[in-house]
């Protein structure tokens, strides 16, 4: 019977790869929707600066093209504060995606010990078989002489 004595560090890894895959997942999901979020802001703007377009072609009063001046000033705000949002929710998850494929390379580390020790069990019992066929086979000749 096979028994690798590092089994329990590798449980422990696939546990912690684990892990870190749902953080990853859910870290991309936090980051598609802060781009969402960004997308809405930026189509709001586009939609603004058109309609402040043709509100200039119209005749239409200061108050009004100053009020939705303003407007465009604050999405332009809202829009630079989400970039950072963006950019910071990008670089949590390159970080987490980097300490995945770290934690993948440790989980693969002792499966390679794992398997190499169990070809080396594999040898070793097929080698103790052989012997003791040899020892079978000079038995029966023996007992046949």
């Amino acid at each position: 019977m096979y028994i690798f004595n590092l089994e329990p560090v590798l449980n422990q890894r696939k546990s912690v790869e684990e892990s870190l895959q749902k953080e990853l997942a859910i870290l991309k999901k936090l980051l598609a929707d802060e781009k969402k979020i960004l997308a809405v802001f930026r189509k709001a703007e586009k939609e603004a600066l058109k309609e402040l377009q043709q509100k200039k072609k119209k005749s239409v009063g200061v108050f009004d093209i100053l009020l939705h001046v303003r407007f465009i000033e604050k999405l332009s705000g809202d829009i630079e504060k989400q970039e950072e949002k963006v950019s910071d929710a990008k670089k949590i998850c390159d970080q987490k995606r980097e300490d995945l494929v770290e934690a993948m390379k440790k989980r693969k580390a002792i499966e390679k010990l794992k398997e190499k020790s169990y070809k080396q069990y594999q040898q070793e019992a097929a080698r103790k078989e052989q012997i003791f066929l040899n020892e079978v086979a000079v038995n029966h000749f023996n007992q046949k002489m």
